[in-house]
This record gives structure tokens, C-alpha cells and sequence, in this order.
């Protein structure tokens, strides 16, 4: 997989997200994570990223409890999307 595919999968179901942050925004901090190869640091960027997005949607008018739904699909995709770009011979690094 490359990151570009990486990056495609993980924004494919974001359309609250894409339209209350942005499509470039969204894709540069995706990206940014999928190019972290340390783990613990990507998963770091990937919760900031998740309070953005929650913040962002409930400025866009979402109830807290849904953007927050949301945004936990949102961080499982991009954490299974990073475990599947990252992995090597089965263990991911």
C-alpha cells in the first residue's frame, strides 16, 4: 500500500470532516501520519488530529455525542490504515 492509497481509504467515509476542516487539511495531517513510521509518536498526532476533528464538527452543528462517534470511526480507520501500511512480516513498528 502506498500512503497515497493510505490516505484515500482512511478520507473515503470523512465527508462531515472533509467539509467542516477541509479536504487539504484533513489530507495533509492523514498524511503526515501515515508517513510517521514511530508509533507511539503517530499515535500522538492521531489523537490530536481526533480532538480537532471533534471540535471542528461540533462548531459545524454536530451534537457532542455524535461528533464524537464519528470521530471514533474516523480514528479507528486511520489507526488500522496505519497498522496495514506499516506492517513488516506481520509486526508493525
Amino acid at each position: 500500500m502506498k500512503i497515497e492509497d493510505a490516505v484515500t481509504a482512511v478520507t473515503s467515509e470523512a465527508n462531515a470532516l472533509l467539509s467542516c476542516l477541509g479536504q487539504p487539511v484533513v489530507a495533509y495531517h492523514v498524511t503526515a501520519i501515515m508517513r510517521e513510521a514511530d508509533r507511539e509518536h503517530a499515535r500522538r498526532m492521531q489523537l490530536a488530529l481526533m480532538r480537532r476533528s471533534v471540535e471542528a464538527l461540533v462548531d459545524d452543528g454536530l451534537e457532542d455525542d455524535a461528533a464524537m462517534h464519528f470521530a471514533a470511526q474516523f480514528d479507528g480507520r486511520v489507526d488500522s490504515t496505519w497498522q496495514l501500511l506499516h506492517a513488516v512480516n506481520g509486526a508493525t513498528h
